[in-house]
């Protein structure tokens, strides 16, 4: 009887490891099919394993199955086939109704496909900003609807009454160099405006409160101030009015979601997110619970949706294999509205909520909204979003002779256009290298959401033929100055680039040692803090990079083979800042353009710097074209982009610069080929066009 069992249990513990083994085989089968369609671009080939792990899991594993349909039907959908489409979509609600999730995104998709998302009569998009109307950053509107907040040109808060169109400034000593506002939040009643302000020379960020009331004077007063080299950012008023929702960066780069009090400024920590940060953060109606978006896994897994309790006693967790992003309450508290890609483009979706808890399957609300940025969803049920097309960026060839470029540029590559940046050549000329941004991009080309996986990309300029290199997931994000888009650097053998990264898991920045065939990578410098700018000398030993510290930006060298760091130039960062660099091709020389439009060379090994270039006025607007300076291979002229948004060049011996004839604006990462004669950089072709709109009666269905 005992030996009987003994091989009972066995039998039961072989048969338990085959089922584990089985669904890590189909949820493996799942992630590289995903993998195809959204690293690779291959629709095709993506619908072909998803067929495969149907045929094999439609009956040992039910939940894999459903999943791989529903994704082979939004494949379908991209690739305009929309009758196999609507047949996967079908086949999912008729063969596996027990797939409850699934059987609801399938209902949803297929109600989107035969009639609109939304009754015309009950939901209406009003726009409601638009082109010179919209500042630089918009904020949240006020629960009444009244008020928008946003961050102006200037730096300071800007409140425009939606009744009247009129904008109140409510700060006035903004300058972008030295003081400035992040995020701006309306309080519940209307009358005070909350926002984190930073103060560049004090390394510090404030948190600050200043009235809205008609009549009163702003008089901002400061809440809580961060300890040095930390911060304190501004995300919501929780719904009393008294405290505010924060998220508290500590120095190694670890996040932290808190409160603080409006009377006396003291801070409650309520839960540490280690590396993760998340988009927003989001107070229910009656202040019990918080939503916000991070990755569940490592760096690089997609986007869940969370609900933690205010006191920190439960949390709850939306899990989906798709991106849900940006969690905003309904006025009620009993749904939470939210962005994700679970149909294969963004939508807008809601899930009904109770107790911290989802207790129903998500529905399909709005289908197709293409690139947005909820802001805020007030009290009469209106939605609020920042939308912006246009502006995109592409890589981009010309022929040069004499740094005068010959013929009209052309697009370098006509796979997945408008996330390309960053083009750099191999230092045998065969290869071309530059970053794509996939999943989730902002349309501006400006702003990376927290799902947007940057990839290497290789190019062989004889074949044309390109191949994707999926960056490791602790260092796919660039969480430096994304702004900048600056590209890899090949090391001389052709065969490994150096990259610039975050540790997205752990504390600091680096640079790292890719090696294109294994994609293995190999920490080569560990530095405090992102590097805005960085260049690899030709023969591969020495990184030439600035990074800003306190108030002041420094110039460093790093000899890789002895880890040799020394400092070349430091200049202020409000008065100078180095808004370039560049390596000259034997070497020996650094260039680099500072803002205001300077133009200097100093040698490579450290020593006095000249002037190359001075304009007769100092030219506004040279600290948006950054990483946008390269030598031509005779080392006789510098091309650089002006104040003006055009390509020039300028004898490097000094002397008169001349345009260079790129009709083409917003250019950058500028790559002259090892031959001189071949000219390939990032460029956006037009102006983003920014709107924000309201969608109203948005939870009307």
């Amino acid at each position: 009887m005992m030996t009987r069992s003994i091989f009972s249990i066995f039998a039961i513990v072989a048969v338990g490891a085959s089922l584990v083994t089985a669904q890590n085989t189909a949820a493996t089968m799942i992630e590289a099919a995903r993998k195809t369609a959204v690293v690779d671009g291959d629709l095709d080939g993506a619908i072909k394993q998803y067929q495969a792990i149907v045929e094999t899991y439609a009956k040992t594993d039910r939940a894999a199955a459903a999943t791989a349909l529903v994704r082979m039907a939004g494949d379908y959908q991209k690739l305009g086939r929309a009758a196999e489409s609507q047949a996967a979509y079908e086949r999912v609600v008729r063969e596996f109704s027990d797939q409850t999730e699934a059987v609801s995104e399938a209902r949803a998709r297929l109600a989107s496909m035969q009639s609109p998302a939304v009754s015309p009569s009950k939901q209406t998009a009003r726009r409601i900003l638009t082109g010179k109307d919209l500042d630089v950053y918009p904020g949240d509107p006020s629960p009444d609807d009244r008020y928008l907040s946003s961050t102006g040109a200037t730096g300071d808060i800007v409140v425009r009454d939606l009744r009247t169109g009129i904008n109140r400034r409510v700060t006035d000593t903004a300058d972008w160099v030295s003081e400035y506002v992040g995020t701006a939040r309306i309080s519940p009643d209307g009358r005070l405006v909350a926002y984190d302000w930073y103060i560049h020379k004090e390394n510090a960020v404030e948190l600050r409160v200043a009235s809205l009331a008609a009549g009163e004077p702003v008089r901002p007063r400061t809440v809580f101030r961060a300890e040095l080299n930390a911060g304190v950012y501004m995300s919501a008023w929780m719904p009393d009015g008294g405290q505010l929702l924060v998220l508290r960066e500590h120095p190694g780069r670890t996040w932290q979601i808190g409160s603080v009090t409006i009377q006396d400024g003291s801070f409650r920590g309520i839960k540490s997110l280690e590396w993760r940060k998340p988009n927003v953060l989001s107070p229910s109606p009656d202040g019990r619970f918080i939503a916000y978006d991070v990755p569940e896994g490592e760096a690089g897994s997609p986007l869940d949706i969370f609900l933690l309790a205010t006191d920190g006693s439960q949390e709850a967790v939306l899990r989906n294999p798709a991106n849900d992003s940006f969690p905003l309450w309904s006025p009620d508290g009993s749904r939470l509205a939210f962005l994700s890609d679970r149909t294969g483009s963004n939508a807008l979706w809601t899930v009904p909520i109770r107790d911290g808890r989802p207790n129903a399957p998500a529905s399909l609300v709005r289908s197709n909204v293409g690139s947005m940025t909820p802001l805020g969803l007030t009290r009469s049920g209106t939605f609020y979003y920042y939308s912006s097309t246009g502006g995109l960026r592409n890589l981009y060839v010309t022929d040069l002779d004499s740094a005068q470029v010959t013929k009209t540029p052309v697009a370098m590559t006509e796979r997945l256009v408008n996330v390309n940046v960053g083009p750099t050549w191999s230092r045998d000329g065969e290869h071309l290298a530059y970053y794509s941004f996939r999943d989730s991009f902002d349309s501006n080309a400006t702003r990376l959401t927290a799902a947007a996986i940057r990839l290497l990309v290789i190019r062989s300029r004889k074949t044309g033929e390109e191949r994707t290199v999926p960056l490791p997931p602790r260092v796919a994000f660039s969480v430096s100055r994304c702004c900048f888009w600056g590209g890899p650097k090949w090391f001389p053998d052709s065969r490994s680039v150096l990259i610039e990264s975050g540790d997205a898991q752990g504390a600091g920045f680096g640079f790292y040692r890719l090696a294109i065939d294994t994609g293995n990578t190999e920490l080569l410098a560990h530095v405090p803090r992102g590097a805005l700018f960085y260049d690899l000398s030709p023969d591969g030993r020495t990184i030439f990079y600035t990074i800003g510290l306190d108030d002041r930006v420094k110039l460093m060298r790093f000899d890789i083979e002895t880890r040799r760091e020394s400092e070349l130039k430091n200049v202020s960062a409000s008065v100078s800042d180095i808004v370039s660099l560049a390596v000259s091709p034997d070497g020996l020389q650094l260039a680099m353009v500072l803002l205001g439009g300077i133009v200097e060379v100093m040698p490579a090994a450290g020593g006095q710097s000249r002037e190359v270039f001075r304009p007769v006025d100092r030219e506004l607007g040279t600290g948006w074209h950054r990483q946008a300076l390269a030598w031509t291979r005779d080392q006789r002229f510098l091309l650089w982009v002006r104040g003006d948004k055009s390509l020039w060049k300028v004898p490097t011996a000094g002397g008169r610069p001349e345009k260079v004839g790129i009709p083409m604006e917003n250019i950058k990462n500028l790559a002259v080929h090892p031959d001189g004669r071949q000219f390939v950089f990032d460029a956006a072709t037009e102006e983003p066009t920014e709107e924000i709109w309201a969608l109203e009666n948005f939870l009307s269905r």
